[in-house]
């Protein structure tokens, strides 16, 4: 194996010249657990024939920086992350940890958006401000300058076993398309700016800007002590259509698989028989066709 890459740089975070790591943007437990627990091999939606290594990564913190999240990654991933995906919890008490992994998750995110938003002359101007604003913010806080986030907000979403929703396409497997796709990126619609991830179901939105009509139901993570429970859970957001690109993504990462692809994942199903019923994907179509059905009732 030839030596690791040695990249020196401004630390994104601390801003001081130093040795950079090779940053995950959503962390590698994520990536970890969709390897593990994939029927096949995991891919990338723009190149659907292009079988992924790892998940996304960049040269963007020191090696002092990436330590400071550490121990709030390990929080969340055995805390939170690991009992959800392994159905073993659905309640989950949570402090200053969650607060901390969720803006450290967002923050990434945003900082490397800004990079290109900023070039962008046709990005709203008073949107860029107000992302400006929280990189501040959140910076500041995970260096940890300040106590809280200010006005902006953090909620959790579990993509659980929906049993109804609407304004959906529901051909296009909306629980396979959530529990089986990673990704982190920030956005805004109207006067509504957010950063936005999804960890294999469960999607965190991290708002710097909201618009009144924006509704979010036993979903907000508090800076402090709280109660998350994946149940009884609403969401009525310009969001949504973030959920449905996703499922536009994953269908024309289907749509777009080479005649060797689909060969090389029939014969992969063939050989697992009937075991693929331990798979989590079959439960999800098996959700898909109950969210078909429920739908076409209406």
């Amino acid at each position: 194996m030839g030596k690791e890459k040695i990249v020196y740089g401004q630390c994104a975070l601390c801003r001081q010249n130093k040795e950079l790591q090779l940053s995950h943007i959503v962390q590698r437990f994520v990536g970890r657990k969709m390897i593990k627990t994939a029927l096949g091999n995991i891919r990338v939606t723009n190149e659907p024939n292009k079988v992924a290594q790892d998940i996304e990564k960049h040269y963007m913190l020191c090696h002092d920086c990436e330590e400071l999240f550490s121990a709030k990654e390990r929080w969340f991933a055995s805390n939170i992350f690991n009992p959800w995906q392994d159905h073993k919890q659905r309640e989950f008490s949570y402090d200053e940890n969650l607060t901390c992994f969720i803006v450290s998750l967002s923050w990434r995110s945003l900082y490397l958006d800004l990079e290109e938003y900023s070039c962008d002359a046709t990005f709203d101007k008073e949107i860029l401000l107000t992302m400006l604003r929280a990189e501040n913010i959140m910076r500041d806080y995970l260096l940890g300058k300040r106590q809280d986030v200010s006005d902006i907000q953090n909620h959790m979403f579990f993509f659980d076993r929906i049993e109804s929703a609407s304004n959906y396409d529901f051909e296009k497997n909306p629980s396979v398309a959530m529990h089986r796709s990673i990704t982190s990126y920030s956005a805004y619609n109207g006067k509504t700016s957010f950063t936005i991830s999804n960890l294999l179901g469960i999607m965190i939105v991290t708002f710097y800007s909201m618009e009144e009509q924006e509704e979010w139901t036993n979903t907000q993570i508090l800076n402090g002590r709280g109660t998350i429970v994946a149940e009884n859970q609403g969401i009525k957001s310009v969001v949504g259509q973030e959920i449905q690109h996703w499922m536009n993504e994953a269908e024309n990462a289907k749509t777009n698989l080479s005649d060797n692809q689909k060969n090389k994942i029939l014969e992969k199903m063939k050989k697992v028989g009937n075991g693929i019923r331990d798979y989590a994907i079959f439960q999800d179509f098996i959700d898909d066709e109950i969210l078909r059905r429920n739908n076409e009732k209406k």
